[in-house]
């Protein structure tokens, strides 16, 4: 990794720039970073942007379509020699720009840029955050959820864009919650999920039935003890969000258990580092195979989206894989569905003067279901008539207890929603909420 020094170095030269001068920049007074635009977002954080970024990120009517939203002109097409005319802060505070030896058929451009834009843009932790702009994540144990475990009315979910953003920030936060009052009908669970975007269709449907029944299909269809898993884990792609909307519960037993996948997965990595690694790597096989249907796919435990990690210049030093950062991550774990391993059988696989690579798998597996399953990890419920629980079917393992099918009726309906479509609308309503934030405060 590149040191910080350097970065220092210059974040201090560019403070005494910018003491020196009255916040006016102009390109003449760039001293010795002639192609970056110093701009002072604040006393404390004075920053510097190079001009092919701002002049890539203009968004204005001739830049993007104002209909599409599709970008007008190519990065490529940007002069090397592109350079600022003039500079000047409007009263709202945004940052006003005229361009020169800008592209054929821009002359005379302008570019307006927020103060938000300018802020996230400088800030380096938000730029880590940036391939997905979404809030941190916050893990929980049994206590935890128990005081922060998020309720709301399902009537204020489908009428307040207020009560929807916040339903769908909890859900980015701790991956569970749910929704009270809802009517049994059947499809209410397609409002709700349309709330959020369009359902995930597979095999079993727009939407489905958990319920016991002869000669069940899948073990979710029984009435005995179902141990804490994911679903579909055999397709590519997996659904990240889960809706089950409790339509019958006047059984005896068939509580919900949850629990937090990724506060298994940071105990393991800060207490049991070799075990977490052999965790994270090692292939597990998962397969459905009934009535008709072949879906398997081989993955590890643990998956992330690869982040490309920059020194304080921008300047790539690593891919990395490390959740903690704030960007997605998986959990893989559905035991019922779990397949003979098929990439390591552990055949002649030995670690460096230690056990085979698949002993090595099973301790850790062990150590993650004892994870899991600790009475301190578990949050448990029983979901009554009008309830719905929505979840990260990523990261929240979920499980029930057995009931006694002979005796009442225990009638769930279940939808998915891609992660895609979730992190879409989220995305979607925190720019409304940071737009009226704005409009308030008259940034």
């Amino acid at each position: 990794m590149t040191s910080s020094k350097p970065m220092k170095q210059f974040k201090r030269l560019l403070k005494d720039e910018l003491d020196q001068s009255s916040g006016e920049t102009t390109a003449a007074d760039q001293g010795a970073y002639p192609q970056f635009e110093q701009i002072r977002l604040n006393e404390a954080l004075p920053a510097a942007f190079e001009r092919i970024f701002l002049r890539d990120s203009c968004s204005c009517s001739r830049c993007v379509d104002p209909s599409t939203t599709q970008k007008l002109f190519e990065t490529a097409d940007i002069p090397r020699e592109i350079d600022v005319q003039e500079r000047r802060q409007l009263p709202d505070g945004r940052l006003e720009i005229t361009w020169k030896n800008d592209m054929p058929g821009f002359e005379d451009h302008v570019s307006i840029y927020s103060s938000t834009f300018l802020r996230k843009a400088a800030s380096y932790s938000s730029r880590l955050r940036a391939s997905h702009n979404l809030v941190k994540r916050r893990l929980w144990n049994t206590s935890i959820m128990a005081h922060e475990n998020c309720v709301i009315d399902y009537k204020a979910y489908l009428s307040s864009t207020a009560t929807l953003h916040t339903a769908l920030k909890r859900l980015q936060l701790y991956g569970l919650l749910f929704l009270v009052d809802v009517p049994s009908d059947p499809t209410a669970i397609e409002a709700i999920a349309n709330r959020i975007g369009p359902l995930r269709n597979t095999f079993y449907g727009s939407t489905w039935d958990v319920r016991s029944v002869p000669s069940a299909k899948n073990v979710a269809y029984t009435a005995r003890d179902l141990g804490f898993h994911m679903d579909l884990l055999y397709m590519a792609d997996p659904p990240g969000v889960q809706i089950l909307h409790c339509i019958k519960a006047s059984t005896q037993g068939g509580e919900s258990l949850f629990s937090d996948g990724f506060r298994a997965l940071e105990i393991m990595k800060r207490h049991f580092s070799q075990l977490a690694n052999s965790f994270r790597k090692y292939p597990v096989t998962y397969r459905y195979k009934n009535s008709g249907h072949w879906y398997q796919y081989t993955r590890p435990s643990v998956e992330y989206d690869t982040i490309i990690n920059t020194d304080s210049f921008g300047d790539i030093y690593k891919f990395s894989t490390n959740y903690s950062s704030g960007n997605d991550a998986a959990i893989n774990w559905s035991p019922p569905f779990q397949a003979p391993f098929e990439r390591d059988t552990g055949h002649l696989r030995l670690t460096k003067n230690g056990p085979s690579r698949m002993r090595l798998y099973l301790a850790a597996a062990k150590k993650f279901k004892e994870l899991i399953e600790r009475q301190d990890a578990v949050y448990e419920t029983k979901m009554q008539e009008g309830t719905c629980v929505i979840f990260n079917n990523r990261r929240v393992l979920h499980a029930r207890r057995a009931f006694d099918g002979n005796e009442g009726e225990r009638w769930l309906r279940g939808a998915y929603i891609d992660t895609d479509v979730f992190r879409s609308r989220l995305r979607v309503l925190d720019e409304q909420s940071e737009e009226e934030k704005e409009s308030r405060q008259g940034v």
